[in-house]
Formats: C-alpha cells, sequence, structure tokens
C-alpha cells in the first residue's frame, strides 16, 4: 500500500522526470488518459516555474532572448526541482547552472549577471530593518571604535566579479537611455545591492570602499576593516564612509568585539 508520503513522492518524480510517470498509476482511466492527466501537471508545473525565473532573471532574457532562455529554464529546472512551496526562493542556483550549460560557454560574464540578479531578487523581497540607532553608537566611547562590529542591513548585498557585470546590468534595465556599449575587457566590478524607497540599485563602488565594506560585512572590527581599506587606497577616508553608510541604511546595528 502506498502512504500519502509515497504518492507526493511519485507525484514529484513523475512531474519532474518525464521518464518516470509514476503517477500515472494513481490515476483514474484509461491508460493514454492517465499519461494526459499527469502532462497536465507536468506543463502546468513547468510553466509557472519559467514564468518564475523570467522575471526573477529579466537582464538574462535580454542577453540570451526568450525562446533559448525558456530552453535554458527547462534543462534548469529539471536539474534543480522547487524545493519549496514559495516561488520567492526557486531559482537560486541558476548562476551556478549557467556556468557548467555548455551552450553559453562563449558567454563567461552570463553566470555572473546571474549571481548578481538573484541579489537584487533577495534585495526587494527582504524583510524592512529600523535604521541603526544613533544614540547607541553615541554612546558608544570613543576608545571603543575601534572595536565596532556592523551588520549590513538584510536588503543590501555586496557583489564583485571579473567582468564589468554592474554596467551589463544597469544597459539593461528598462528605462536606461544612456550608452549602451560595454567593454567587456574594461576590468571587473565592485558593487553594492541596496533597496531604497522599494526599489533595487546596483551602484558601483571603489575597491577600497567595497573591500572596507565587505570586511565588516564579515564580523571584523571597524580598526579591521581601516587596514583593508587603507592597504588597497592610503587616502581612503573610512570614517566619511561610515556616516554615508549609516545614513543610506547600508548598517543598521552594531556591537562591540568582546
Amino acid at each position: 500500500m502506498h502512504g500519502l508520503r509515497d504518492l507526493q513522492q511519485d507525484f514529484l518524480t513523475s512531474v519532474f522526470n518525464e521518464e518516470k510517470n509514476d503517477l500515472a498509476q494513481h490515476l483514474i482511466g484509461t491508460e493514454s488518459e492517465r499519461a494526459w492527466r499527469a502532462d497536465i501537471y507536468r506543463n502546468n508545473t513547468f510553466s509557472n516555474l519559467r514564468s518564475t525565473l523570467e522575471s526573477t532573471y529579466p537582464v538574462i532574457v535580454k542577453l540570451v532572448g526568450v525562446e533559448f532562455f525558456r530552453h535554458a529554464a527547462q534543462e534548469y529546472i529539471s536539474q534543480y526541482p522547487s524545493a519549496s512551496g514559495d516561488l520567492h526562493l526557486f531559482g537560486e542556483a541558476f548562476g551556478a547552472f549557467l556556468a557548467t550549460f555548455p551552450p553559453v560557454e562563449q558567454l563567461p560574464y552570463l553566470p555572473d549577471v546571474a549571481r548578481l540578479e538573484w541579489l537584487c531578487h533577495k534585495a526587494y523581497f527582504a524583510a524592512d530593518h529600523t535604521p541603526l540607532a544613533l544614540d547607541r553608537l553615541m554612546q558608544v566611547p570613543p576608545v571603543r571604535y575601534v572595536d565596532l562590529q556592523f551588520k549590513l542591513n538584510p536588503a543590501c548585498a555586496l557583489f564583485e566579479s571579473a567582468f564589468p557585470v554592474d554596467r551589463i546590468w544597469q544597459i539593461n534595465q528598462d528605462h536606461y537611455t544612456g550608452e549602451q556599449s560595454v567593454d567587456l575587457s574594461s576590468g571587473g566590478a565592485t558593487a553594492l545591492v541596496t533597496r531604497p524607497m522599494y526599489r533595487v540599485t546596483v551602484s558601483t563602488m571603489a575597491r577600497s570602499e567595497w573591500c572596507a565594506l565587505q570586511a565588516l560585512s564579515t564580523g571584523l572590527a571597524f580598526a579591521a576593516a581601516c587596514d583593508v581599506a587603507l592597504r588597497i587606497d592610503p587616502e581612503f577616508n573610512l570614517v566619511a564612509a561610515l556616516h554615508r553608510w549609516v545614513n543610506d541604511t547600508i548598517l543598521v546595528d552594531f556591537s562591540l568585539a568582546t
């Protein structure tokens, strides 16, 4: 006898693997009718997941075209079936998938574009967070500033690539009207994803500032982050950057290293 768990597993196997149509045995009707009904579930599932990927990766769609994207999405869905009822969580591994997908091997920047788009997707749906409590920060004795550890806003993310992916993302936004060209040999990208006023933005950052913020995001204390930035740019003003990060709600909480 099949229990509910077995039935559900047969359903999933049938939906995502057409060669294993175990669901048909649980459906009524003739053999052809059962196969037809299973195909309805499969087609609807793949269609919904493809639509989810298209809405999550609009820049990739623009770069490769709708038909090619749907072919890639079909392969991705087969290899990475949805593991959650929340479609906002589906598609995280698309960048890793593209990195091993032979048809796009001539587009080496494409996986990083997907990684950036996933960070934008996460930022858009991230939980709200209150600004950093400046009254608490002002109570920290100056001698302890070196020990400050900061927390990034959940709606922020740091991104790095060997390609100018920030530029690729910018020129493929719906309302972009500037220069369309991208020089792939121009160097890599260090950027910050933010969500001011519920609109996701990708801001290019100088490497010194990016590395300082990256250091803080990993739990390094303020003094250690200063050292990281100053090794890259001896003129970098981390105090001014800290004020900007607080004002822009990039840093939203802090503690003191023990």
